[in-house]
């Protein structure tokens, strides 16, 4: 793998892999002059080499610990990227610095935030999150219980709350010292909690709840009740995305698995390379790009994971319109909440953008689709959530 900063350690360096880019999409790309511009070539690169990831374990890395302290969030936001040749670097530095994409950033920033304040979303979220609880508490094994009651007495609450990986973002709710701030009980509170804070525990609760390999980074006493994604009772079949048939048509076709280790984990075709890399050979990455969608990580298999835990909730064969509509709704809002929680600002409760790379708006409704057809209807466009925030204030 070509890692970039070694190509670009200094100003001069820089300026070259700005003009090199350039003449690349100039000459071979065959672009024309108004989709590359060289200011935002160069922006973009001092933008990566500003993020400066450090390995915490063999598999984890992390932009800052500022927001675990409790501190503000004033770091860099983290673009880690790694490429193997310098074609797709090219190809990349060209499609993040193009002007509509640029454009598109924006928007999505604008949209996430105002989803974090969308009194709609968060009041299926609310119900959702005291729903998922009572649905895993009785599934709960005797060791499950017996942990949760160990590590809740009074003294222990006085202790740092040191689970969850959103925990460790900074972003539960705000309580007082002798108050339980497991995930648990959070997630029966009766309080109501903001959009941010919602999706924070129920991301953390599905981390306890996982199977090891899927978001369980530790063993833990409670039961896998949350299996990984497309391998549910309840789960679509396989996994599909959007790719661009000869008619230049988006179309829904099945994704390879990948990876396969056991009969219990799966891996698909996320687009990607790596965190924050994406592979520009991926059908996945080249529809994206042919629309000037913002990509970075990867097809979300965090939210298909989130989706997953809501899929627990999901009604049988014979159920009700209402009931079929409320399952909808439920993904919908999950899908939502965890795109505005990655993008928005996070003066506004988005996560910290220092920690890690996030995923943009695509990337968590193409997996969305699978687990409920229909609410990402408009691809590559904005007009499904724009509609849903109007009719949903």
């Amino acid at each position: 793998m070509l890692y970039y900063k070694k190509l670009i350690e200094s100003v001069e360096e820089r300026q070259k892999l700005a003009t090199k880019a350039y003449q690349y999409g100039t000459e071979v790309l065959e672009l024309p002059s108004d989709e590359l511009i060289i200011e935002n070539l160069r922006q973009t690169i001092d933008d990566w080499v500003a993020s400066k990831p450090f390995q915490v374990t063999r598999t984890i890395s992390l932009g800052s610990i500022k927001p675990s302290l409790g501190l503000e969030d004033d770091q860099p936001k983290a673009y880690w990227k790694k490429f193997p040749d310098k074609y797709s670097l090219y190809k990349q530095l060209i499609y993040d610095s193009h002007p509509v994409l640029k454009r598109n950033q924006q928007e999505e920033v604008r949209l996430a935030t105002e989803v974090l304040h969308n009194y709609t979303i968060t009041a299926i979220l609310n119900q959702l999150r005291r729903d998922i609880a009572v649905k895993l508490w009785s599934n709960e094994s005797f060791a499950g219980k017996l942990s949760y009651y160990v590590t809740t007495n009074p003294l222990a609450s006085l202790l740092p709350n040191m689970s969850g990986s959103y925990n460790l973002a900074n972003s539960y709710p705000k309580r007082r010292i002798y108050e339980k701030r497991d995930r648990i009980s959070l997630a029966f509170s009766e309080d109501n909690f903001s959009v941010s804070e919602n999706i924070a525990i129920l991301h953390d609760v599905k981390e306890l709840f996982s199977p090891i390999n899927n978001s369980r980074a530790l063993p833990t006493a409670h039961p896998e009740l949350i299996p990984h994604p497309y391998q549910g009772k309840n789960s679509p079949p396989k996994p599909t995305r959007w790719e661009t048939d000869i008619e230049a048509l988006h179309i829904r076709v099945d994704v390879a698995r990948l990876g396969m280790k056991s009969s219990t984990e799966i891996k698909w075709d996320q687009g990607r390379l790596g965190a924050g890399t994406r592979n520009e050979e991926s059908p996945d990455t080249l529809t994206a790009r042919r629309t000037k969608m913002p990509i970075e990580t990867g097809r979300s298999h965090t939210a298909a994971r989130l989706f997953e835990m809501v899929s627990l909730l999901k009604p049988g064969e014979n159920a009700s319109i209402e009931e079929e509509e409320l399952f909808e709704n439920r993904i919908r809002a999950v899908a939502y909440a965890i795109f505005a929680y990655w993008n928005a600002p996070t003066q506004y409760g988005g996560y910290p953008k220092s920690l890690t790379p996030i995923h943009t708006y695509h990337e968590v409704m193409d997996p969305a689709e699978d687990y409920a057809p229909g609410i990402y209807a408009h691809p590559f466009s904005y007009r499904d959530l724009i509609d849903y925030l109007q009719k949903n204030n």
